[in-house]
């Protein structure tokens, strides 16, 4: 009677160590995320955007938190901090023909955003994005006439990959539209084609 019990012990102790990779505490992520990316624009988009001879350079800090988990998708909210943004005007262009090229630094923050990953837990982790918000330039972009104020929305995709189970390097792709919606007396608008790479830590509170 003893040595059955001992051997079912056993077996319940191997299904456990082979159900492990499913345990938050053993999986790859975690609640609250940290992390940092670059990105660049070698070309202007041609969907909102008036303007497309710009190459447009982020530098980012992210903060997401794990809202909801299930088997095979999770849902974080994302706010970003543009600590650079980086404008480089070409010339010509279609609202300044006569325009010689030139930087614009600004920065910004993005209060909305919200990230969807599909298989969480796993050392390859592929998402979806969306953020919103606003870029504020030292001096006016786009068009003599235009804004130091510009809104800022962008949707993009990436994927995850977990170097360790609470660090990762992000690479993705963003489309992101940057306008200033009439508050000033000229919205040119632009897009940007951009691509970033990044890194986070994720943290659980109580697991390491």
């Amino acid at each position: 009677m003893l040595l059955i019990v001992a051997l079912s012990l056993g077996v319940l102790q191997c299904a456990s160590a082979q159900q492990a990779p499913t345990d938050p505490v053993s999986s790859y992520g975690g609640n609250h995320e940290f992390g940092a990316v670059v990105g660049h624009s070698p070309a202007g988009g041609p969907i909102w955007g008036y303007d497309q001879n710009v190459r447009y350079t982020p530098i980012i800090l992210r903060y997401s938190y794990l809202l909801t988990q299930h088997k095979h998708w999770a849902a974080r909210y994302s706010p970003e901090v543009t600590a650079l943004a980086i404008l480089h005007e070409l010339s010509p262009s279609l609202t300044d023909p006569q325009r010689v090229p030139s930087y614009h630094f600004g920065s910004g923050f993005s209060p909305e955003g919200f990230q969807i990953d599909f298989r969480p837990g796993r050392k390859y982790e592929p998402f979806m994005s969306n953020n919103g918000g606003f870029i504020y330039f030292a001096d006016r972009v786009l068009s003599p006439e235009g804004s130091q104020f510009m809104y800022t929305i962008d949707f993009g995709a990436g994927v995850n990959i977990f170097l360790k189970r609470h660090q990762a390097i992000t690479i993705g792709y963003r489309y992101q539209h940057l306008s200033n919606a009439d508050i000033s007396h000229h919205n040119p608008g632009t897009d940007a084609d951009t691509f970033y790479i990044g890194f986070s830590r994720f943290h659980t509170k109580g697991v390491r």
